[in-house]
């Protein structure tokens, strides 16, 4: 009876490495990987087959999270506009001087460059200064431009630290009634920017 029931036992432990084939030893290095064949259909088990049914894959779901975004910051009245008297900028070396200095006290800021504003008077071109630059608007916009150009070389900034826009004769910060006011008028700005990160809040979709 002893006898009987260890055999017994023995066919049970060998009858599911039967059913599964031999083992063979690959050989190092070869490739060992084994796919489940795809004509053949699969049960999904669960425990909890009611809650099975529910799930239909993911889904989005928005959610509110904090990023750091640059903020440009505009630093106006750095140096006194730069005028224009019969046609030619006047570009005084303390305005090249006072502007080294403030770049240099924000050198730690990220993205820093100058802007600049061309302005010009209401009064219409003359024939020739029509021919050249169109209109006020396209006058203000060589001016700029030129003023860019010569404080890029004085202070040694790569192209795109500097940028420049014209506005034509539609910003007067004085009347062009008169002599005076008109010369006022004629002027490029000049500003200093830079960027500064600051936390703010946003919402990002994210997958459930």
């Amino acid at each position: 009876m002893n006898a009987l029931h260890r055999f017994l036992m023995a066919s049970a432990w060998l009858l599911p490495l039967t059913a599964l084939g031999s083992v063979e030893q690959a050989a190092i290095g070869s490739s060992v990987e084994r796919h489940l064949p795809g004509d053949e259909q699969y049960v999904q088990w669960t425990r909890d087959a009611e809650r099975l049914a529910t799930l239909h894959g993911d889904e989005l779901a928005t959610r509110e999270v904090v990023v750091a975004a640059p903020e440009t910051v505009k630093l106006s009245n750095v140096v006194p506009p730069i005028h224009f008297e019969s046609g030619v900028a006047e570009i005084p070396d303390s305005t090249v001087e006072d502007l080294r200095a403030a770049l240099e006290r924000v050198r730690d800021k990220p993205n820093v460059r100058l802007h600049l504003v061309g302005h010009a008077d209401d009064q219409p071109l003359s024939n020739r200064l029509a021919e050249r630059y169109g209109d006020n608007e396209g006058l203000s916009r060589e001016r700029a431009g030129e003023v860019a150009e010569f404080l890029q070389q004085a202070l040694g900034l790569p192209s795109d630290a500097i940028a420049y826009e014209w506005v034509g004769a539609g910003q007067p910060i004085a009347s062009n009634t008169n002599p005076s006011g008109r010369a006022l008028n004629r002027r490029v700005e000049v500003e200093v920017w830079y960027d500064e990160l600051k936390d703010t809040t946003t919402t990002e979709e994210v997958v459930v």
